[in-house]
């Protein structure tokens, strides 16, 4: 990427008014000297103005959210397994062909915000311990759980997943929604191989499955992900979500018999259980509390929003779509890290003032 050129990094999607995004990106392009500036571009629709500027030679790659994270899939040259699996792209990176053109590739770091978070709070754990991207736990050793059933759902059951984590039980509301999920994910198993996804709907089942007594005992939870609005619970389905999430956090972990032969560089168990709440606002949400209270390393979801972020910049840096790349922390550099968590640490929320305009309709 010369330097010399000046880039736009666009974030498609509506609403967008209130995002803190530019402030995060901005930052790190000015410290690691990058010609880019990522800049808000308020749109309902992937029409030919957004294909025309992300194939422009001063574009520097998009970011994607609601409601385009889907639609998007179809205008571009390649995805990745990430987006594939989860069904929804985050971010678009420009990726050079050998003959020097340009390939648009669509990858989800939204699922990366989500791993890389449990995997940090896992490494403080294990200050000692080496740790690389290649590592999982053994097939066998350890269940995963998503409260939830949407978008946010999908990322994080792939998350877990690829950190070896199966079955993976889902708490939702809407039953509708989680078979949705449950279908879309079956429908991507090959040969059998891929994530078992299992329905809560109430405490006799969380006994059925992770009982003392449970004739089929799965192995128990070691990661749990929460990805609803934090909300207080009025419906009967919501109160039975915190219920079964409750159950499940006072309930003692053990682990399943492993396959060896699954991972041969196993990611060590948590020595405190982890609980990742995507929501933050607040910053403390009432399942935080709950983990906390009964004995759970709780994370905010505000970790996540900085880790996707850092991913999505290693990404448009190299002009690379692997995870490998996304992961590199040393790409950016400790001080551009650094200064970006403390930024969105210390960040208030954006208030908007003035009406956002939907540029699909002018």
């Amino acid at each position: 990427m010369s330097p010399s050129i000046h880039k736009s990094v666009y974030l498609f999607g509506y609403p967008i008014a209130h995002s803190a995004a530019p402030t995060l990106h901005n930052m790190c392009f000015q410290s690691i000297g990058s010609p880019c500036e990522y800049e808000r571009w308020s749109t309902t629709k992937v029409d030919q103005k957004v294909i025309d500027e992300l194939r422009s030679h001063t574009s520097g790659g998009a970011a994607v959210t609601m409601p385009l994270k889907a639609e998007i899939l179809k205008h571009l040259d390649e995805i990745s397994p990430e987006s594939y699996a989860t069904g929804a792209c985050n971010t678009v990176v420009r990726v050079p062909r050998e003959d020097g053109s340009i390939k648009l590739v669509g990858t989800n770091t939204d699922f990366l915000g989500v791993r890389n978070s449990l995997v940090s709070a896992l490494q403080a754990q294990f200050p000692e311990t080496p740790f690389d991207i290649s590592q999982t736990y053994p097939t066998g050793q350890a269940s995963g759980m998503v409260i939830g059933g949407g978008a946010t759902t999908r990322s994080a059951v792939h998350a877990l997943y690829t950190l070896g984590m199966n079955p993976i039980f889902l708490a939702n509301r809407d039953a509708e929604e989680v078979k949705v999920t449950i279908e879309e994910f079956a429908s991507k198993r090959k040969g059998g191989k891929g994530v078992e996804l299992i329905h809560l709907t109430g405490v006799d089942e969380v006994e059925r499955y992770l009982g003392q007594d449970a004739e089929d005992r799965k192995p128990g939870v070691a990661m749990i992900v929460g990805a609803i609005p934090a909300i207080a619970p009025k419906t009967f389905e919501e109160r039975m979500v915190y219920t079964i999430a409750t159950h499940i956090f006072t309930m003692p972990f053990q682990a399943g018999p492993t396959d060896s032969t699954s991972s041969p560089n196993p990611l060590p168990l948590p020595s405190t259980r982890l609980f990742l709440d995507m929501a933050y606002k607040p910053r403390l949400t009432p399942l935080l509390k709950i983990g906390s209270a009964l004995g759970w390393q709780t994370i905010g979801g505000i970790q996540a929003m900085i880790e996707q972020g850092l991913a999505q910049q290693r990404m448009w840096k190299v002009g690379s779509a692997s995870l490998e790349v996304a992961c590199d922390k040393t790409l950016l550099g400790e001080e551009t890290e650094r200064k970006a968590r403390e930024l969105v640490e210390n960040m208030k929320d954006i208030t908007v003032t003035e009406l956002e305009v939907d540029r699909a309709l002018t």
